[in-house]
């Protein structure tokens, strides 16, 4: 078993001039901070000169070249170390800092090993590496998870909607904490009526793709689109996930554990009907606007024909001024997702405003302004607006307008 050699380069700012980090000691320490999902379990070596560090990831190591550098096991009790399997994973650059990220979050009571060699660091830069600086260094930690009782939650499952499209996209599932990662769809089942687990229903690729907010507390469930799209081989194989008329069950296992390692509180079961497909453009003529009153703080409140996805509702439609500027406010997307309002921080002028729709929002079967998600030869009515925004003009006064 051999370390994964995918590499990122990013930028991060630093205080230290970019080279003087040669220079000093070198810390090489594990990250077990489970406040923050993201990072919990990676390995930094920091300050390390950023010239040499940069030589080094423009030249690709291989794997066995990155173990001979920063190489990360199980701990073997002081025996035979160097012989236990390497910890999967990837290696990134972020300014001065080297960092080894663990491909499976760390297991309870388990004791890993860190081992950073310098002088293999700068000989593959093709650098000497400096006199003061320790060639070895080496460090253990043990993950032992929280004992005390979990309150993580699953919050929401988006669509709230009970009937969805035949050829629905995704699904959210929104959580009360930070949770982890790598192993989520094994937590994660979809039922139909008589309890008949669905075989393969969601994009996974190999357990590989997962698809969390930058929190970590929402979920994308994206059902394969190789299954929904008419003109791909595993729709002619397998079909849709969905059928029309039938109920479903979206089981979250309560044993999937929170960032700090605790399961969750309770399962959580989202149940739904199955409708027929969704083969319509969204258009915002359909749309019914509520235009708030001038001087007050009041909602402009859009109603649609049809649930839209929230994640983009939240995101994707923005109110702005008579000058263009953008306005502050808080969204509420409501009503089984067919009702997104909007209230502005300060009271409305009674000048014009426009709701701006940005043409990427997306029906639940991932339909948008501009084009429908699945097309087929023959299909009419298969694309839609070619600008990427929508204005729909309004004037705080009280008044009902419908949408253009």
């Amino acid at each position: 078993m051999t370390v994964g050699a995918c590499v990122f380069v990013l930028c991060a700012s630093c205080d230290r001039a970019p080279n003087d980090a040669a220079s000093g000691a070198v810390t090489l320490a594990f990250r077990s901070d489970t406040a923050a999902a993201a990072g919990f379990g990676d390995v930094n070596v920091y300050p390390l000169n950023r010239d040499a560090l940069a030589a080094v990831m423009s030249s690709r190591p291989s794997a066995e070249e990155w173990e001979r550098i920063l190489s990360v096991r199980v701990d073997s009790s002081g025996r035979e170390s160097d012989r236990a399997l390497p910890v999967l994973g990837s290696y990134d650059a972020v300014a001065d800092t080297l960092r080894f990220r663990p491909r499976f979050r760390p297991a309870d009571g388990v004791t890993y090993a860190a081992r950073f060699d310098a002088a293999a660091l700068y000989q593959r830069a093709g650098r000497t590496s400096p006199r003061s600086l320790d060639s070895v260094k080496t460090v253990t930690w043990r993950y032992a998870a929280s004992t005390s009782p979990s309150s993580t939650v699953v919050r929401e499952i988006y669509p709230t909607a009970d009937v969805v499209p035949m050829n629905l996209l995704r699904m959210y599932v929104e959580f009360s904490a930070p949770m982890t990662s790598g192993h989520s769809f094994d937590f994660v089942k979809l039922y139909a009526e008589g309890d008949s687990l669905v075989p393969e229903p969601f994009f996974t690729a190999a357990g590989q793709v997962e698809l969390w907010d930058p929190e970590h507390t929402r979920l994308t469930i994206l059902f394969d689109p190789g299954r929904i799209k008419r003109d791909l081989k595993p729709h002619e194989q397998m079909g849709l996930p969905l059928q029309d008329g039938k109920r479903y069950r979206l089981v979250i296992d309560s044993a999937w554990r929170d960032a700090q390692g605790r399961p969750l509180a309770r399962s959580h079961v989202k149940s739904f009907r199955v409708g027929a497909q969704d083969r319509t453009l969204i258009r915002t003529a359909n749309w019914r606007m509520t235009v708030p009153r001038a001087g007050t703080r009041d909602s402009v409140v859009v109603t649609f024909p049809e649930p839209l996805d929230r994640a983009l509702l939240m995101r994707l439609v923005t109110v702005h001024d008579s000058s263009g500027r953008r306005v502050a406010g808080d969204v509420a997307v409501t009503d089984r997702e067919t009702r997104w309002a909007f209230a502005p921080s300060a009271p409305w002028s009674a000048l014009p405003h426009a709701l701006h729709v940005d043409t990427e929002l997306e029906d639940l079967a991932g339909n948008n302004l501009h084009k429908l998600f699945d097309v087929a030869p023959g299909d009419t009515a298969a694309t839609g607006v070619s600008v990427g925004i929508v204005k729909m003009p309004f004037q705080p006064n009280g008044a009902r307008r419908e949408g253009r």
